[in-house]
């Protein structure tokens, strides 16, 4: 109902529009930084993030694994593969009879030995012929044809050259480690920046500093590089000279059993070569990520 209008005044039912302080904080939609919108969601504990990350790790290996459980349910008489079980009744038998774990450090020891002499070798020549013209031309074309050479062609001259024992198995490993750390070691050295060369002769660094502090810190990475694919290619030599008079090994183990036709011990040498391969893998990682937090 409308009131009658008096004489300067005006009265009305509807409210008034001019803007209050409170009115307008209390009816105002609040504007917010993004910062106080956005979801905080709590972070994962390390512990969880780890295991998180060791499982994605591992994930593509549990899938063969399982495959390979999947694939060898049928009876043993109806397949040629062997099921993890039966790898695994095998490990324990060979592990009764005391010839697994000695045949492993024999082959842990052929490789270790060979890879060294190797590396000995090869860092050495390969800095050289990569830092001068003279030594390119003296080294790098035998060390070439030597990469080309198939191990089972080479087996036969090492055994006349040094016999049928320890050396020649040594020495196969290392002619594969070797070849690789120099191809690797070599173009790291090619690869230096010349001007830090330049620069420690302007300031007359000592000829050690500049080994250590310049040349080895370059080729660093290179180095691990051919170190990994070194350790890849010794193992495949080890297959390569166990099979050759020998009484010890993995690969020893290996011609026993293709010998009898015991196919579960062969998946078994299969497994180990790929489980040594993987720790010295996981071993060079360690050492790479160790020089890199020291340098």
């Amino acid at each position: 109902m409308s009131v009658p209008q008096q004489d300067g005044a005006v009265i009305s039912d509807a409210p008034s529009l001019s803007p209050s302080p409170c009115a307008s904080s209390s009816t105002s939609p609040r504007t917010t930084s993004p910062s106080t919108t956005s979801l905080h969601t709590p972070s994962l504990p390390a512990w969880t993030r780890r295991a998180v990350h060791i499982g994605a790790a591992w994930a593509s290996t549990l899938a063969l694994f399982a495959l390979w459980a999947l694939c060898t349910r049928s009876p043993a008489g109806t397949r040629a593969l062997p099921s993890p079980a039966e790898v695994a009744a095998a490990f324990v038998t060979m592990c009764d009879e005391g010839v697994l774990w000695p045949s492993v450090r024999v082959s842990v020891l052929r490789v270790l030995t060979g890879l060294a002499v190797g590396v000995a070798l090869a860092v050495p020549a390969a800095v050289v012929s990569g830092a001068s013209r003279l030594g390119d031309a003296l080294i790098d074309k035998p060390v070439h044809m030597l990469r080309a050479i198939p191990f089972p062609a080479l087996a036969p001259l090492l055994i006349v050259m040094l016999g049928i024992g320890e050396a020649m198995k040594i020495a196969l490993i290392a002619t594969g480690a070797f070849a690789l750390v120099y191809v690797n070691v070599r173009d790291g050295v090619r690869a230096i920046d010349p001007g830090l060369l330049e620069l420690a002769r302007a300031y007359r660094m000592p000829r050690r500093a500049v080994f250590t502090k310049i040349l080895m810190r370059g080729v660093l990475p290179q180095f691990m590089t051919g170190l990994r694919f070194a350790i890849t290619v010794s193992w495949i030599a080890l297959v390569t000279c166990e099979t050759v008079n020998s009484s010890a090994g993995i690969g020893y183990l290996l011609a026993r059993a293709q010998q009898f036709f015991r196919t579960d011990q062969m998946v078994l040498c299969i497994v180990l070569y790929a489980a040594l391969g993987l720790l010295s893998e996981w071993i060079v990682g360690a050492l790479e990520r160790l020089a890199h937090v020291r340098g």
